[in-house]
């Protein structure tokens, strides 16, 4: 009775080890692109010995929002988080304050922020559901110069440029 279960394990076994060498093959084309940013970043890491490097969080500064899922928004949209986590901003139509938890690469709300109640027409509403889809969401964070990038966890993208 026991043999069935040790042909089942070997054969598992064998499938397991085949299938990682036959994935590698159809996704060689796919790769050379990722293969190009993997090798920028190595570069700026070997500095490091190979260890990525950190970037801290842009506290303190304006952030203005040039892109919204691929499209620039109608009004100046603005974010700023100082170092306690504090942050406050325009949404389009709405100045809102709240706290965010900072961590190495996301960025997370402690709590609803507050908003004050003011009608949005609808276009612009439709930009701040979006916003606040990926604010509220847990996004992961990435700064590159003077741009900050917000990945919301479930889609969206939030593209920031510093201002003054």
């Amino acid at each position: 009775m026991n043999k069935p279960f040790s042909i089942l394990a070997l054969a598992l076994g064998v499938a397991m080890v085949a299938a990682p060498a036959h994935a590698k093959k159809k996704a060689q084309p796919a790769e050379e692109s990722q293969g190009q940013e993997q090798q920028q970043q190595d570069e700026g890491n070997k500095e490091t010995g190979g260890i990525p490097r950190y970037v801290p969080f842009p506290h303190n500064r304006n952030f203005v929002l040039k892109e919204i899922n691929g499209k620039a928004p109608p009004v100046e949209i603005w974010i700023n988080i100082d170092s306690t986590g504090r942050a406050n901003g325009f949404s389009g139509c709405k100045n809102w304050s709240g706290v965010f938890v900072i961590g190495p690469d996301r960025l997370g709300p402690r709590a609803m922020p507050a908003v004050n109640e003011r009608q949005c027409d609808g276009a612009l509403a439709g930009i701040e559901r979006d916003l606040w889809g990926v604010l509220l969401s847990g996004p992961y964070w990435d700064v590159k110069g003077d741009d900050l990038t917000l990945r919301g966890y479930k889609g969206g993208v939030l593209k920031f440029q510093r201002s003054l």
